[in-house]
């Protein structure tokens, strides 16, 4: 009886790590509408969702290793794939079959010799070897990638630090509102630059992102030199700006520049 139970128990569990959309069935007493419901909204996405950079988590089963941030970016519209395995750039063609099928072909990179602790490899491996998605647990922002039988070899998260491209206006700087003078910011990730104004003088700079979906980092900012009356503002603000490690979105228009996420050193507001 207790060997029964047992493999009773593994069949369950294997069933619930599985990537493999189940069938609609009879309720059982232990169902509800609601636990229905829930376990329907865990498992879709939706394709446009797919849209985007993701960071690579894992990959057949271990934790990704990289020189390079390890990620690829879904470009939908012509069913391409791009990205860094970690070490080296990597193309490719995607193809979606049915509810939540995906399967990449012609997959290429670039040749750059790699450490060895490197997971280059085993990200092009799981990659050839998907054949399905679907949403991590119960974290939107997460997904897996499947094999053909619907074993897990790769868990992603969407690279959420795009929502920041765009113009900005500085609106409060370490707590003080800025009302004159306000200092603006110009975002462009894909590029990896940063320019705008600081209050008395154009900037310039870069930027550094870390692997997670939040963080972001202002690097190597520089501006121009003329001096001005008042000086307090701009120096507040590239103080400030040194230190910024993540932000998250305060609504659709406003976003927290933090060095540590509980305290926001830097609000700014979108341009419109």
């Amino acid at each position: 009886m207790k060997n029964f139970l047992f493999t009773g128990f593994i069949i369950l569990l294997l069933s619930a790590v599985s990537c493999k959309t189940t069938e609609k069935g009879s309720m059982t007493q232990t169902q509800t509408p609601t636990s229905q419901t829930n376990e329907k909204k865990n498992i879709s996405i939706n394709r446009e969702e797919l849209n985007g950079t993701w960071i690579i988590k894992t990959a057949k089963g271990k934790t990704v290793i990289g020189d390079s941030p390890v990620e690829i970016t879904f470009d939908l519209t012509n069913r391409r794939i791009y990205g860094n395995d970690g070490c080296n750039v990597i193309n490719g063609t995607a193809f979606f079959e049915n509810e939540n099928g995906l399967r990449f072909e012609s997959l290429i990179s670039t040749m750059k010799a790699c450490r060895p602790e490197v997971t280059d490899r085993t990200v092009l491996n799981a990659l050839n070897e998907t054949r399905s998605y679907k949403r991590a647990d119960t974290k939107e922002l997460s997904i897996k990638f499947c094999d053909e039988k619907g074993k897990s070899v790769m868990t992603l998260e969407k690279r959420m630090v795009d929502l920041l491209n765009g113009s900005w206006k500085v609106t409060t700087i370490d707590g003080k509102k800025i009302t004159e003078e306000n200092p603006t910011m110009v975002i462009d990730i894909p590029e990896a630059k940063l320019s705008g104004f600081a209050g008395c003088n154009r900037m310039f700079g870069g930027i550094s992102l870390d692997g997670t979906a939040f963080g972001i980092a202002f690097t190597q900012v520089a501006t121009t030199r003329m001096a001005c009356p008042d000086m307090k503002t701009e120096q507040l603000f590239l103080s400030a700006l040194g230190k910024v490690t993540g932000f998250y979105m305060i609504d659709n228009f406003h976003a927290a520049l933090y060095q540590q996420p509980q305290t926001p050193i830097i609000i700014i507001e979108k341009v419109q």
